[in-house]
């Protein structure tokens, strides 16, 4: 389900062109995607680097159960597929990645920085959603989100120990 929920997420937006439509009381829908798409990089940055750095034998070292790398790799496909996806949305005008320095030394220190960081793309996107005019990227970044949220969820939860969720 979640599959088909982001192949239709990806027609929708690329059966779309993006559109700069400036609105006196926020930002435009590009505004918000190049924002999405700036998330995304830093993101897919974050995990791909972490992942380079340390291997399956250091997360277990760390005290982690086997299959947490995976699932940190499960993640880092899921941020790259939205880069793409968002890249591909905005074409010519798509933000480009930047040089990021992350301050983890550990898997311990990066998974603590992968709860902050997916609780900031979950708020970010959920932020957005009211200034978005153009229901079809609504429904695409609805469905980013509902990613995003599980990825917060599981990293709190399953990796952490922690609550999934705070408040009601």
């Amino acid at each position: 389900m979640q599959f088909f929920s982001l192949i239709l997420a990806i027609t929708l937006v690329a059966a779309a062109p993006v559109e700069h439509l400036k609105r006196a009381d926020g930002p435009s829908d590009t505004d918000i995607l190049q924002y999405a798409l700036t998330l995304e990089h830093l993101e897919n940055a974050f995990y791909s680097g972490a992942l380079s750095k340390f291997d399956a034998t250091a997360f277990e070292s760390a005290g982690y159960p086997s299959w947490v790398r995976g699932r940190f790799q499960q993640i880092a496909d899921h941020e790259a597929t939205h880069v793409k996806f968002l890249s591909t949305a905005l074409g010519d005008i798509a933000t480009k990645p930047c040089e990021y320095s992350f301050p983890y030394t550990d898997p311990k220190s990066f998974t603590a920085l992968a709860g902050v960081l997916e609780g900031v793309g979950t708020g970010a996107y959920l932020g957005a959603a009211k200034f978005i005019t153009n229901k079809d990227y609504l429904t695409a970044a609805a469905a980013v989100l509902t990613t995003e949220t599980r990825h917060t969820a599981w990293v709190k939860s399953a990796v952490m120990k922690d609550a999934a969720w705070s408040g009601a």
